[in-house]
């Protein structure tokens, strides 16, 4: 047993001051007594200890705990103002964008605006937020178009609608909604609405620059029939009258007065000839043609089968025999048509060869009619485009000078060139491009 000597020092106080009240003096020196005390001091001074380390535990774990929450006021207060700068900034940036961000219930109230929709409009938001869309737009055409999109509670849509300003100005807000829901139930609409006023009254312009065009036109071909028909009649009467004289007079005609009269009829021919040229003219790229998929071997040979001169006549193919176009088949035979004529016309060669090819460019097509004829100077190749424009004399080669300006027009109205290739006294080449899908709005046929 563990022995310790004992003095009044080492006993609690109160412990001390009990035993001599309660214990007679032989108990008090007993050493059973002694090892009681002892082990009743030992407990009381391990418990003082740990009462002192428990004190010194929570004082260093308040400390902690008053850094740790001081730490987060303080993460709470930077984040606080951080919210408030990012709420500045999103206000900000929504009351710039310069479309109207709404926001409305199903009954098609306004409950959010930002700033952009007194921008265009000029009515305050304030006053506008709780008031019926519909309120503000003039017409029923408008408001019925509205009630239309707040039926719709599946997808969005758009539409155009017209509103009065709050200074009576007419403008067109183009508006999209979508439904938005909250607990699966649908309680509102959200989208945008912006400016579109430029926009539908280029479009209303352009319709009716649209509409006046197409009437300019319908008159211009019924003008161009009438002037065509009047002009035709007083010429063929020249021509019939001229025939009717020169038969009186047949057995008193010889000579120069013979070659007059022959001179005057070709003189009419001409004219008649100028006269539907003028009138082809007019009418090519602005007719409406059907657009057909079809061989370019098969309307090539056409082509040729239909041209015959009083010189000997060959043609080359060069191309795919295989290949396939979709295209106005009539604007594409007149080119071609025109361009072989020409190549035929003024050939001075004793044996016209005319070649005639096509290649695939990948984004459109190339043609290309050569001849062996003369050549065209390069100084010229702009001005055999010029309508009624030749390079010789109509008393040496009957022409209009018609059949090229027909070319670069339709070929113009395609949006595709045409550029000469010549070898002077061998041969001419003239090579146009053909789109592949043509912006034109024309009926297809399958």
């Amino acid at each position: 047993m563990q022995t310790l000597e004992l003095t009044e020092t080492t006993y609690h106080r109160l412990l001390k001051r009990q035993i001599r009240k309660s214990l007679p003096p032989e108990l008090a020196d007993h050493p059973d007594i002694h090892d009681f005390l002892l082990a009743v001091n030992q407990a009381y001074t391990e418990y003082q200890d740990d009462l002192t380390r428990m004190e010194l535990i929570l004082e260093q774990s308040s400390g902690e705990l008053f850094k740790a929450n001081r730490e987060l006021s303080r993460i709470a207060q930077e984040k606080t103002e951080e919210a408030a700068l990012t709420n500045k900034r999103l206000e900000e940036v929504v009351d710039s964008i310069s479309e109207v961000l709404v926001q409305l219930d199903r009954d098609g109230n306004f409950t959010y605006l930002n700033h952009a929709w007194e921008s265009i409009t000029g009515y305050p938001v304030s006053a506008s937020l709780g008031q019926r869309f519909a309120g503000f737009l003039p017409t029923s055409e408008s408001r019925e178009k509205l009630v239309e999109l707040l039926k719709n509670e599946s997808t969005g849509k758009e539409e155009t609608l017209r509103i009065f300003t709050a200074d009576g100005l007419e403008k067109w807000l183009g508006i999209s909604l979508s439904p938005y829901f909250a607990n699966g139930e649908h309680i509102g609409f959200t989208g945008t609405l912006s400016d579109v006023t430029a926009r539908v009254t280029a479009e209303m312009k352009l319709t009716s620059y649209t509409r006046d065009l197409e009437r300019i036109n319908a008159e211009l071909d019924q003008f161009a029939y009438v002037v065509s028909h009047d002009l035709k009649a007083p010429l063929r009467a020249i021509n019939n009258l001229s025939e009717w004289i020169e038969e009186d007079i047949s057995h008193m005609l010889e000579g120069e007065t013979k070659d007059q009269f022959r001179l005057l009829r070709g003189r009419v021919h001409r004219m008649e000839n100028l006269i539907n040229g003028i009138l082809s003219y007019s009418r090519a790229g602005r007719i409406k043609t059907v657009k057909e998929k079809f061989l370019i071997r098969s309307l090539v040979d056409e082509l040729c089968e239909s041209f015959s001169t009083k010189k000997p006549l060959s043609f080359r193919i060069e191309g795919d025999a295989g290949m396939e176009i979709e295209a106005e088949r009539i604007a594409l035979t007149q080119i071609l048509q025109n361009l072989i004529s020409n190549g035929i016309k003024y050939n001075d060669k004793a044996e016209i060869n005319i070649t005639i090819g096509w290649k695939d460019l990948g984004s459109q097509f190339e043609f290309y009619v050569a001849d062996n004829g003369p050549g065209i100077s390069p100084e010229f190749h702009e001005r055999i485009f010029v309508i009624f424009q030749t390079l010789q004399a109509r008393d040496e080669i009957e022409s209009t000078g018609v059949g090229l300006a027909i070319v670069k027009k339709i070929l113009d109205e395609k949006h595709s060139s045409v550029r000469i290739e010549t070898v002077m006294g061998e041969e001419t080449t003239f090579l146009f491009t053909w789109p592949k899908n043509e912006a034109k709005d024309i009926e297809h046929v399958r």
